[in-house]
């Protein structure tokens, strides 16, 4: 067989028109950065070019057997604004990008992300440092008041991002809401905040993983306060079972709880009229990724609905946020 000077194969010939700057950036910046990054909670980072196609077959490999990104939830079963799951498209330009010799591509303009901005003034406060060697710390924010004040969104920044699980926000030992490794910040929406009543104490908990040898976390947090809405951001804690609601609400996001790693959990709304609406459903629950769902579009309940908490094992629970309509 012979060959002549312009049919001999080209060094580094590209196999795919898949490429980093056309279709994989803008995935890989949505689903993966925020843990794969220098010093995130994943172990190796995804922030560039040159670390993702280092790691490309192994990428492949994750998202066609759905290991990655590892978002619990079933596909198919709510709406979620902070949803990291694939989809069939990403995870086929993933796999053709890797199977092409993973491609750069030409430069591509940058584009602003369209987050959702906080609306108010703002207060940064950094956490005591601490050595983390303890499985969780907390701590009360110095947020002395002599009148009550709107919490419309806050953000936990993390000192180091592989170290820190999840870091709870309470308001006079509530829970109001929960940072993960998935989340920004935290934004309601507009015209619903948390109210932080007069000389309320205010804290956050903050639950590290373990690590083989101390490390100092210098973590923050950031809350952003707006006048007065027009609805009240309410909290609640409800066990397996079903939970009734004594008049019209809108549902905001949920967060189930299973008993134990492995489990099947789901939160299922039935309205007034029985019309079912699933909210969240989890086959495998995985402590280490506690993950609030955020509704991308609010479910409303008409007085007499219910949510009913169901597991595969009793111990289960789901805190629910919600405001009255």
């Amino acid at each position: 067989m012979f060959m002549t000077a312009g049919s001999a194969p080209r060094a580094h010939s590209r196999t795919t028109q898949v490429t980093w700057t056309g279709d994989v950036e803008p995935i890989v910046s949505a689903r993966c950065v925020r843990c794969h990054q220098p010093n995130g909670f994943a172990p190796m980072s995804f922030a560039t070019y040159h670390d993702a196609k280092a790691w490309a077959s192994a990428i492949r490999a994750e998202v066609l057997s759905s290991r990655m990104p590892p978002w619990p939830a079933a596909p198919g079963y709510g709406d979620f604004s902070n949803d990291a799951h694939l989809s069939a498209v990403e995870v086929e330009l993933l796999a053709r990008w890797a199977d092409g010799g993973a491609p750069l591509g030409s430069p591509a303009a940058r584009t602003s992300a369209d987050a959702v901005q906080p609306r108010g003034e703002s207060m940064h406060i950094a956490l005591p440092s601490v050595i983390a060697a303890a499985a969780e710390r907390r701590v009360a924010l110095p947020l002395a008041s002599n009148r009550s004040r709107w919490l419309s969104a806050w953000a936990f920044e993390p000192g180091d991002r592989s170290l820190v699980e999840e870091a709870t926000l309470s308001i006079n030992g509530i829970a109001v809401g929960s940072w993960t490794a998935f989340d920004d910040r935290i934004v309601y929406p507009r015209q619903i905040a948390d109210r932080i009543p007069r000389g309320a104490v205010v804290s956050v908990a903050v639950r590290y993983r373990k690590t083989s040898s101390p490390v100092v976390d210098h973590s923050a947090i950031t809350l952003y306060f707006d006048r007065k809405p027009s609805r009240e951001l309410r909290h609640l804690v409800a066990g397996c079972g079903p939970q009734a609601f004594d008049g019209d609400v809108e549902l905001l996001a949920v967060k189930p709880v299973a008993a134990a790693a492995g489990d099947t959990i789901e939160v299922v709304a039935f309205g007034s009229d029985e019309v079912v609406t699933p909210i969240s459903v989890v086959s495998r629950y995985r402590p280490e990724y506690p993950v609030t769902y955020r509704l991308r579009t609010q479910v409303r309940l008409a007085k007499g609905s219910r949510v009913e908490i169901r597991s595969s094992a009793p111990g289960c629970s789901a805190q629910i946020d919600y405001v009255d309509r």
